[in-house]
């Protein structure tokens, strides 16, 4: 008979599986769900939420917001001004965004997570990026320590998801460590929810059919963690839900409307659901306030809800002013893309859809109400408050 390893504790991320999307799907995994909640998630993308989940830090401290922040002085990118004679119909494909991203990403020497996005040419020597190492690793995070980091430093056996591979071949390397009773954490990030959202929206039928699929394989990987480990200690978490798109809108238009010069009086960033403004020219401060002050489709947001959020920072980093759009409501086009989605996140993490949520076969303590504070059960799980 197999002799059986001691402790396991699993952290199983499925992205975007947030609370309102659990509240969706109540069969799922619901035998073995001993508690479960909704958590606070963080103004901003997985580049923000990700770092803050391995660290218990906000952006403001671990320094990981959004993906790229003006920076021409110290940009990686200004040996791709030539490529700004490339027309724009051939940019925009997808199959030629992905292809350019891997090189542009080889070329700079980037281990983190990269993608180009639909940034105009003539602007990406202008900007930096943040994520250039892989978080998911020791020493991956540009200010405080990670999960990994304490991990490395103790000796404790782990399995990381690769990111370079899909959900079913991370669970499959995960499910053969735990066979090999090679471990004694995993901490597997699952993306396919997302992906899928994405697409389709948060209340398509396909989003069933994969919650399902969700639900055999890790019932399958729980079952073979119950055969080698004496105890078994999982969590199943997310880092933000997501949100219906039902409108799409003209953010840069509005901007470019106001006859500022670009790179002169002020430099922006248009995400998907938020613009950030870096100002050059005080005399430019004014009229963008202006436009965007009382504006229908979202908000500034004040420098105390930045600082109550964790996202602000007193260099101006990733922007002096930050527009929010309504829930719902896209940018578009944006850096990040000339179409419109079904599905977003990223909007105002008070929005019902923007909750995360986090399912145990263990009791979660009354003191983990926001994402960051997995940080904190994971150092639980070792031993390591």
């Amino acid at each position: 008979m197999k002799t059986k390893k001691k402790k396991l504790s699993l952290f199983l991320f499925i992205d975007a599986f947030g609370w309102e999307m659990k509240q969706r799907h109540p069969a799922f995994l619901k035998d073995l769900i001993e508690d479960s909640k909704s958590l606070e998630t963080i103004l901003g993308y997985s580049s923000a939420c990700d770092p803050s989940i391995i660290s218990g830090l906000t952006p403001s401290e671990h320094k990981l917001w959004s993906s790229y922040y003006y920076d021409p002085a110290g940009s990686p990118f200004k040996w791709t001004k030539p490529l700004q004679i490339l027309p724009d119909f051939i940019f925009r494909r997808g199959r030629v965004r992905h292809h350019l991203s891997k090189w542009i990403k080889k070329r700079c020497g980037f281990t983190g997570y990269f993608q180009l996005y639909a940034i105009p040419f003539k602007h990406l020597p202008l900007f930096n990026y943040a994520e250039q190492k892989r978080i998911w690793e020791p020493g991956g995070l540009p200010c405080g320590e990670s999960i990994f980091d304490r991990m490395a430093k103790e000796g404790t056996p782990y399995y990381v998801h690769d990111s370079g591979v899909g959900d079913e071949v991370r669970l499959e390397r995960l499910q053969s460590h735990v066979q090999q009773q090679s471990i004694d954490f995993a901490y597997c990030s699952l993306g396919r929810l997302d992906g899928l959202m994405h697409a389709v929206g948060n209340d398509h039928p396909d989003i069933g059919k994969l919650m399902l699929w969700y639900d055999d394989k890790i019932r399958a990987l729980l079952d073979a963690a119950e055969e080698n480990y004496e105890e078994v200690s999982w969590h199943l978490f997310t880092d933000h839900g997501m949100h219906n798109v039902n409108e799409s809108y003209n953010l840069i238009a509005d901007v470019e409307a106001l006859g500022l010069q670009w790179n002169i009086d002020y430099a922006a960033f248009y995400d998907s659901t938020m613009a950030r403004f870096w100002i050059l020219d005080e005399n430019a401060r004014g009229p963008i306030i202006q436009c965007l002050a009382n504006h229908a489709k979202g908000r500034l947001c004040s420098d105390e809800e930045l600082k109550e959020f964790g996202v602000w920072f007193d260099d101006g980093q990733y922007g002096d002013l930050v527009f929010l759009m309504n829930s719902g409501i896209q940018i578009v086009p944006s850096f990040m893309g000339a179409k419109p989605c079904k599905g977003m996140h990223g909007y105002h993490p008070s929005d019902p859809d923007s909750f995360a949520s986090l399912s145990s076969n263990r009791p979660i303590p009354e003191s983990i109400t926001k994402i960051q504070h997995i940080h904190q059960l994971m150092l639980s799980e070792l031993g390591l408050e």
